[in-house]
């Protein structure tokens, strides 16, 4: 996935496919409908607490994103048109060379490899915009998200207070 509007079909690891493409202000409501079908315990891990809603400027800086300093990459079911999973990254103000990456998927589409595959697209648009290193935090107990990050590449790089941060380089 090279181009920012650019859409790929890629399959599950129970072969289901999905579309990725890039996210866009048209997608605030789908957004929106993702968030709703998150279980609580997915909205936490995601935001790294309570989080029973999305704000309206929450949703608006979530979809207006310029694919290069933010990024988000949407999996879509094919079939219904929903946002089944994202992933995204937004450049540190201070740090040009370097972004924060989130992922989340809905529950009913866990542990199908959606989150593997959105990152390593994500890992990749980073590297395509001269981003060299990628930061990602998340809770100590979320050993998903921490399979994930390290088969993305990812290094623990400090823990405290249940948190775990992780940094991966560009080769």
């Amino acid at each position: 996935m090279t181009a920012p509007g650019s859409c790929a079909t890629v399959f599950t690891v129970y072969g289901i496919p999905v579309d990725v493409r890039p996210l866009t202000a048209g997608d605030r409501d789908r957004l929106a409908d993702a968030f709703g079908r998150m279980s609580e315990r997915s909205r936490r891990d995601r935001f790294l607490g309570a989080k029973p809603r999305l704000s309206p400027a929450e949703l608006t800086y979530l979809t207006d994103v310029d694919h290069r300093r933010h990024e988000a990459l949407a999996a879509i079911d094919p079939d219904d048109d929903r946002i089944v999973g994202v992933a995204r990254y937004a450049v540190e103000p201070a740090e040009p060379g370097t972004a924060d990456i989130a992922l989340f998927v809905v529950d009913a589409w866990q542990r199908q490899g959606i989150a593997t595959m959105l990152g390593e697209r994500i890992v990749q648009r980073a590297g395509e915009n001269g981003i060299a290193r990628l930061r990602a935090t998340t809770f100590a107990d979320n050993r998903a998200a921490r399979a994930v990050l390290g088969r993305l590449g990812f290094v623990a790089v400090g823990i405290g207070a249940g948190v775990v941060e992780l940094e991966r380089r560009r080769d």
